[in-house]
């Protein structure tokens, strides 16, 4: 799943490449045209023409601009972006392709179907599903806001961070390798915390999320729609050694996801 830091670096990587391209041609595919909210026809005949200004994010949406409407993507789990030339042969996972005046395509591919893809006029941006109930983004959220808005978020500390109206823009990876980072047991629950282990949980949150989008942006092959997570010190790990303390990383499975963490240096 595509989360905060793929995200980051996906805005930053397409951002100049779109920047005042046209969309001359707009293709859906018959068979995976459910993931878009808008009727294909529709999606097709608005977006034709079109001048992309801006890419954004927040949280885990990216965002596209063009002549003052937004493309919104929510990735959700296989959801990825592709930038190819026209001539480059199509995945049969490509739920839409936008051709621009310069030759190359903006394609949004899904594998397992559950990406959204929103196309919403100018002030549209809360109604789409999740977008108004977003908490500050995890890459910038402040000391300040981080202790506020974690007292109102009871529960155990995986599910807090994932939690998009506490900050926006975590998932299952991303909370293990936080919660590895300042040394709390994902299962652990937040009324634990005293004022300095959720001071480290904040200073461990946006550590994190600054060290991933650096080792992702310093990857020498990078791809926009490939997900390289070799860096990640226990999530997918599991059996490995802790890089920290060597003990065995641990791994829990609970509706097909995956929880590492390690006994070791986790508490």
């Amino acid at each position: 799943m595509p989360e905060l830091p793929e995200l980051e670096v996906l805005r930053d990587y397409l951002g100049p490449r779109l920047d005042q391209r046209r969309v001359v041609k707009v293709w859906t595919s018959p068979k995976l045209g459910f993931l878009l909210r808008t009727p294909a026809d529709e999606f097709a005949r608005q977006l034709t023409g079109l001048t992309f200004q801006r890419t954004w994010r927040r949280g885990k949406f990216l965002v596209f601009d063009l002549d003052g409407q937004h493309l919104v993507i929510n990735p959700m789990l296989g959801g990825r972006m592709q930038w190819a030339p026209a001539s480059e042969k199509l995945a049969q996972a490509t739920v839409f392709r936008l051709t621009l005046d310069s030759g190359d395509e903006l394609r949004f591919l899904d594998t397992v179907k559950m990406g959204r893809v929103y196309w919403v006029p100018d002030g549209g941006l809360p109604t789409i599903p999740g977008w108004a109930e977003l908490g500050p983004d995890a890459l910038t959220v402040t000391a300040g806001e981080f202790s506020q808005r974690i007292r109102r978020h009871p529960g155990e500390l995986k599910n807090l961070l994932r939690n998009q109206a506490f900050i926006a823009g975590v998932g299952n990876a991303y909370s293990d390798e936080i919660l590895h980072e300042a040394g709390f047991l994902p299962l652990r629950k937040r009324s634990t915390l005293k004022p300095d282990d959720i001071s480290r949980l904040h200073a461990s949150t946006v550590k994190v999320m600054q060290s991933a989008v650096e080792a992702i942006r310093a990857q020498p092959h990078y791809i926009a729609h490939k997900q390289d997570r070799s860096f990640m010190a226990v999530h997918g790990k599991g059996g490995g050694a802790c890089p920290r303390c060597g003990h065995r990383i641990s791994e829990l499975t609970a509706r097909g996801e995956n929880t590492n963490f390690c006994r070791g240096c986790q508490h």
